[in-house]
């Protein structure tokens, strides 16, 4: 039975058993920035589960799934992967034990027609219910049923809902087993395979550990459908299975290695077929390879199948895109590979390509380590060579671990960490505070400052400290309208009064909750600690930030609308001046769609959006749709900044009140930031009418230096670059016509030698590679072998020596020869035994260089 049936098979059966059956939900978790994969079939329920969705009491779902736990036994297991699709059906407080039970038996024995006498079940040793229901109901004999503890058949969280479940087991056969006779389910041999999880969640576990009914019970049950193809088809492993032999078909007919060829290639087969369905999936869904997060997963797993590539199929150029469009045809069920097939093959490749290079140069050095190792006779890998290949080489040490691990050694981690600080602990000396290192200072000593900045841009405070060091000073208040530098923002300028004394704020951070304003002393009259002041922010800087800032907001929006979804921000800068925004996507943007961006933004500020903020629970905020930055750790209540409906995300940062108030959004520049993250600059109003004003000034002075009106300068500028062009095709006519002659001058002064030819010539005005194409001209159409000795004077001098391949058979060594000849010159150099350039600092040695040159060579010939 192929896999696309059993599939089609599941969803019909428990869509005829009322079940909602919804198309399986993305790799990327839409409403928890926290997961970095969708890893189960119920993950996307969690709603439900929970109680806080109720429009569905029963569903059912074949759901892709990625698992980040063991991808290190990817490839040497029959079972391991890190992408799977799972079979599962749910109730939220609809059905229970008794009828999921019934219609799991139902499935597997009658619309799988598996033997029931092969099946076998585990249940928990608490949960007699459940042996009742398979022995009187189902009529499985007592013989196939076992009863398990927790650690194989209770599931649980922790604190929360938890409850047993009961395993369908296959018994593979004797062949397969450990042989002894106690061999059952739980055994660690591969004879009986469990294959269908179902989970009764109807309790809930307190601190203490103890357990209460819940008052909604639930069923939760997962299968793996490559696991279940396997079985359905008689294989003991599932990379022979209907879905992955295509893909590895298809590896191997690209790498010219076999899947039963040795248990090495095998391996390295395994782990790139599946690692490859799994990139394809998520970068379909969104994801993209990076340093963090999920980007790290992948970057992780696309290294991995390159290097098993690299080392064990002997593929050292980039091969992995070349897998996707099978992958798309073969996961025809779900459209979105090959709707993103371009997309995908152009980002792994790209990621591939760079890795490569990497790779060759930490792979050998690795093995270099390694042979010592074993001539040493030892089996440990040292973390401060580790360090040195993730360092200096950008070897990754997930990499250095696992070519180890294959050589039967280790690494010590806890010195490669020790190494990792070490070079953490000189970026932090090399950082330069603006305003001295007031390291004596401790948040901990002061109370958290309130900050009225969102409200206001002047307040009252009582001052509670002052710091001076270096004659640099910071001030702390236990109130400020001040924002403290964060989350990209810069922070506040401004000034602090108290009567005629007035300190100058330069910046204001926050620590730890407690901000601090630095800066100096205005006048001479200064307030002290418990003093009364006026904290009075620069409102011309705030405001040009709060219009950048919004407008990052308008932008990231505007960017995944036309960019795609995928885009996700990957850092920000907002200050008075500009804004940067830093995102994920993999290649550059054609000036035609920044363009399309710039007036996306432009058009929501034309439409003066209301700007507000809500404050809610991180889950309720979730649930409205919020973006939240993926990573960052937010608390149990968050703000969250709207622009009218268009943009929602979650923010700390200062805003105006409506996006007309951004005036005018002009992009700067895009370039790129990192592998994988491109960057944006940006500017707005006051600052993007200066640019504005700066481009009409560029373009007057244009059009005064074409010496034409503003309107007419392009095309004269366009008639000048089409004379210009034609003015070149008749230079370089004129020198080939020149070159020309020259070759025939020294043709004519040829020497034969011992029945070869030398060619001799002075041609100033060339250089080296006119040169080098004149000599390999000569020697190709000499008639007996040659040797080719050419120099141009200039500022300096320049010599290009070709030798036959005849000759070079002879000895003749052009790189040799032409260090003597630059010597005269009072220069060096050197090449090739068939080709040579040298330099010289002194022209007028040129003739003189020739001379010895004739004679070096004619001694040789």
């Amino acid at each position: 039975m192929k896999t696309s049936e059993i599939r089609s098979k599941f969803l019909d059966f428990f869509g005829r058993h009322d079940h909602v059956v919804k198309k399986s939900f993305s790799l990327i978790p839409q409403d928890d920035p926290t997961l970095l994969f969708t890893s189960a079939g119920m993950a996307p329920f969690k709603p439900y589960f929970l109680g806080l969705k109720k429009d569905i009491k029963r569903a059912s779902t074949c759901q892709k799934c990625f698992r980040t736990t063991d991808i290190e036994n990817v490839g040497y297991t029959a079972r391991h992967h890190t992408f799977f699709e799972m079979l599962g059906n749910f109730s939220f407080g609809d059905y229970f034990k008794k009828e999921a039970i019934a219609m799991a038996w139902e499935f597997i024995t009658k619309e799988l027609n598996m033997p029931k006498d092969r099946i076998y079940i585990t249940y928990h040793n608490s949960d007699l219910e459940t042996r009742d229901i398979w022995h009187n109901e189902m009529g499985v004999p007592l013989d196939h049923l076992k009863m398990l503890g927790d650690k194989d058949n209770f599931w649980t969280i922790g604190i929360g809902p938890s409850g047993p479940c009961s395993e369908i087991y296959i018994d593979q056969g004797p062949s397969v087993g450990c042989g002894k006779p106690d061999c059952a389910p739980g055994c660690d041999c591969a004879r009986f395979l469990e294959f269908w999880n179902l989970v009764f969640t109807q309790y809930d576990r307190h601190e203490d550990g103890s357990l209460s009914p819940l008052e909604r019970k639930n069923i939760d049950t997962g299968m793996g459908l490559e696991r279940l193809a396997a079985i359905m088809q008689g294989k003991l492993d599932n990379y022979e299975n209907d879905l992955f032999q295509g893909i590895v078909k298809e590896v191997e007919d690209l790498t010219g290695h076999h899947f039963n060829d040795d248990t090495k290639t095998r391996t390295a087969l395994k782990v790139v077929s599946d690692h490859i369905r799994a990139l394809s999936f998520a970068i379909a869904d969104g994801a993209l390879p990076g340093n963090e997060g999920r980007g790290y997963v992948l970057r992780k797993i696309l290294r991995r199948a390159s290097r098993f590539g690299y080392s064990y199929l002997g593929q050292d150029k980039p091969f992995l895109n070349k897998i996707v469009p099978t992958v798309a045809k073969i996961m025809d069920h779900y459209p979105e590979v090959k709707e993103n097939q371009e997309h995908i093959i152009r980002i792994i490749s790209s990621e591939e390509e760079r890795f490569l290079q990497t790779l060759k140069t930490g792979s050998d050095m690795l093995s270099e380590y390694i042979e010592s190792l074993k001539h040493d006779k030892k089996t440990v890998l040292s973390g401060e060579k580790a360090f040195l290949l993730h360092d200096t080489y950008g070897f990754p040490l997930d990499l250095t671990k696992e070519i180890c691990m294959e050589n039967s050694m280790t690494v010590d981690e806890k010195a490669f960490n020790v190494e990792l600080e070490k070079q953490r602990e000189r970026g932090r000396a090399n950082v330069v505070s603006a305003y001295v290192n007031f390291a004596a200072i401790n948040p901990a000593d002061y109370p958290e400052t309130k900050f009225t900045g969102y409200e206001t841009m002047a307040d009252k405070a009582k001052v509670l400290d002052i710091v001076e060091n270096e004659g640099k000073t910071l001030v702390i208040t236990d109130v400020t309208p001040f924002y403290g530098e964060s989350g990209g923002q810069v922070g506040d300028k401004g000034v602090i009064k108290s009567g005629e004394a007035e300190f100058v704020v330069n910046n204001t951070e926050k620590t730890e909750g407690v901000f601090m304003h630095f800066g100096s002393f205005k006048t001479d009259k200064r307030f002290a600690k418990g003093d009364q002041v006026e904290m009075l922010v620069d409102v011309k800087t705030r405001k040009a930030t709060m219009r950048n800032h919004t407008a990052t907001h308008l932008l990231q929006k505007a960017l995944q609308e036309i960019v795609g979804s995928h885009v996700k921000q990957a850092g920000s800068y907002v200050s008075p001046e500009r804004l940067r925004f830093d995102f994920t996507h993999f290649e550059s943007i054609p000036a035609d769609v920044l363009e399309k961006i710039e007036n996306r933004v432009n058009e929501e500020v034309l439409e003066a959006l209301p700007v507000h903020t809500d404050v809610k629970s991180y889950d309720e905020a979730i649930k409205t749709g919020a973006m939240a930055l993926f990573g960052e750790k937010y608390g149990d209540v968050v703000r969250i900044v709207n622009v009218g409906d268009y943009s929602k995300e979650f923010c700390g940062g200062t805003h105006i009140g409506n996006s007309s108030e951004i005036g005018l959004f002009t992009i700067v520049s895009e370039a790129s930031a990192a592998a994988g993250v491109r960057r944006i600059e940006a500017v707005t109003g006051a600052v993007a009418l200066e640019k504005l004003h700066e481009l009409k000034h560029f373009e007057r002075d244009i059009a005064k230096t074409l010496d034409c009106d503003l309107n007419s300068s392009l095309t004269k500028a366009e008639k000048l670059m089409a004379d210009t062009k034609e003015l070149r095709h008749e230079i370089e006519k004129l020198r080939k016509s020149e070159a020309k002659g020259k070759i025939e001058s020294i043709k004519n002064n040829a020497k034969e030698i011992n029945g070869s030819a030398l060619y001799l010539g002075q041609t100033d005005g060339m250089s080296v590679d006119e040169m080098k194409e004149m000599a390999d001209e000569l020697v190709a159409n000499s008639k007996v072998p040659a040797v080719v000795l050419l120099a141009a004077g200039g500022e300096k001098a320049n010599f290009v020596l070709k030798v036959a391949a005849d000759l070079v058979k002879k000895g003749v060594h052009a790189g040799k020869l032409i260090k003597e000849v630059a010597k005269v010159a009072q220069g060096g150099g050197g090449g090739r035994p068939d080709m040579a350039s040298a330099g010289g600092k002194d022209p007028s040695k040129i003739g003189e260089a020739l001379q010895v040159g004739e004679k070096l060579i004619s001694e040789q010939l």
